[in-house]
């Protein structure tokens, strides 16, 4: 910890002194060694390497499968279940009139055929 803590410091120090006192040295190395400055300046590829290696398989495989499972099959269930829901309400929905006279009808009609179909067994 103790040498990348001081090799951090280091640099620091160093990019002050040609960025800040001397700014025609870093010039003068870019003009001198272009690849290698075009590496550090592309941070070494390395996140074109992740983009091309990780985030674009990723972003293929949830476009192209998990979006269409989800959008497919995950929606489609709930949507199938909430208009199951719905539509059973609606059926229901006329059964349900908040008279009691119409439920002690329903209750009464229910045990006369409840008696009627073991009499009649």
């Amino acid at each position: 910890m103790a040498l990348a803590s001081t090799l951090a410091i280091a640099g620091i120090v160093l990019a002050a002194f040609l960025y800040l006192r001397r700014p025609a040295i870093p010039r003068q190395l870019a003009a001198r060694y272009p690849g290698v400055y075009r590496f550090l300046v592309n941070k070494g590829f390395i996140d074109e390497l992740y983009d091309e290696a990780i985030v674009q398989p990723v972003k293929s495989l949830s476009e192209n499968v998990l979006w269409r499972a989800d959008a497919g099959l995950i929606d489609g269930a709930v949507n199938g279940v909430g208009t199951l829901v719905a539509e059973s309400g609606e059926l229901i929905r006329h059964v349900q009139t908040g008279s009691m006279r119409t439920y002690a009808l329903s209750v009464l009609l229910g045990a006369v055929l409840l008696v009627g179909y073991y009499i009649w067994r």
